[in-house]
């Protein structure tokens, strides 16, 4: 009598299964692995440039998991303004934080440019994307305007401002009646200031940075560490959305010509340039271009950056991108005419 012996055999399911929990268990060791790594890194003052630990690092600086520099947090930086909640104090501002090492300089006409030339002048619009958060006076992409055009160029940007206040902070400034050109940076943040700025929310703001801030509360430790650790294990996949991921202009066109229009006697008679910068290069699709068909003296137009032009914890540019936006910015105010005015 003959016996035959049949060994026992994993399906395939079955081994597709057990190696997929392998993989899940080194991913989620791995994880852990990069959190600490990266913690302790920016804890230290180090950006790591491998991908999922700059991922990682990124999250972990966004959300608040190592001490951020404010500059609207530091003393002798800003003044409150009854129109404007703050505007910056005259005279040099340190601003330092893990990727820079920065001193900010204000005049009445706004954040220096260095010796201005003679002749019509180009103003400079914005938040801190065009003040220059980050960059010191001379890295700005007004102080290179203004070295590329031989032009006077007047930096009024300032951090957190919406296009509104922006605005405002021109009318304020005395330098209209010596600019043609006004090139106003835009930026997705921009849209809640510019739906609604009346009294309730110019009190509001100025709560949030002059009001009495009570002492933060200590923070779960075993909740923080759940928190960071789980932005680790999704830092890839979130680094990979963003970017592919574009975002549309048309909501924010549709909240920013009525805030031009209410100060187009302002805007009269000069040729208004609008280009935008967002957090971390994020790019928008149907970005318009060229004049505006409602207001022709307003011109729109990509600069293309992207977010190689942006630091990477930090979500502003870096001197080379200041330094790209300033070029693409000359190329384009020298080779477009001016167009229609109203």
């Amino acid at each position: 009598m003959t016996t035959t012996t049949t060994e026992p055999r994993l399906s395939r399911k079955a081994r597709l299964m057990g190696m997929a929990l392998l993989a899940l268990v080194l991913y989620f060791t791995l994880g852990a692995v990069v959190y600490v790594v990266s913690l302790v890194a920016l804890q230290q003052g180090t950006r790591i440039d491998l991908p999922w630990f700059g991922a990682t690092q990124k999250l972990l600086y966004r959300n608040g998991h190592v001490n951020v520099s404010n500059w609207l947090g530091i003393p002798g930086c800003i003044q409150p303004d009854p129109d404007l909640i703050y505007v910056p104090s005259h005279g040099t501002c340190a601003f330092d934080d893990i990727e820079f090492k920065t001193t900010l300089t204000f005049t009445a006409e706004g954040r220096e440019t260095g010796p201005k030339p003679a002749g019509a002048g180009i103003a400079v619009i914005g938040d801190s994307h065009a003040m220059g958060w980050g960059a010191n006076d001379e890295e700005t992409f007004a102080a290179q305007l203004q070295a590329l055009s031989g032009r006077p160029v007047y930096n009024l940007g300032v951090a957190s401002y919406g296009t509104p206040r922006e605005l405002i902070r021109l009318q304020k400034s005395g330098v209209l009646d010596k600019v043609d050109t006004i090139v106003l940076q835009y930026c997705n943040n921009d849209r809640s200031e510019n739906l609604q700025f009346d009294g309730a929310s110019r009190q509001a703001l100025h709560d949030k940075v002059f009001g009495h801030k009570p002492p933060p509360a200590q923070p779960n430790r075993l909740a923080q560490l759940a928190d960071g650790y789980g932005y680790t294990l999704g830092a890839p996949f979130r680094s990979l959305s963003e970017s592919l991921r574009r975002k549309n202009f048309a909501p924010h066109y549709q909240v920013l010509m009525p805030v031009l229009e209410k100060h187009r006697e302002l805007l009269a008679g000069k040729r208004v340039v609008i280009f935008y910068a967002n957090p971390y290069g994020q790019r928008y699709r149907n970005f318009p271009s060229g004049h505006d068909a409602t207001i022709p003296s307003v011109e729109f137009v990509d600069l293309g950056l992207t977010p190689a032009d942006h630091r990477k914890l930090d979500n502003h540019m870096t001197p080379e991108g200041h330094r790209k936006t300033a070029e693409r910015l000359h190329a384009y105010l020298s080779a477009e005419p001016a167009g229609k005015q109203d």
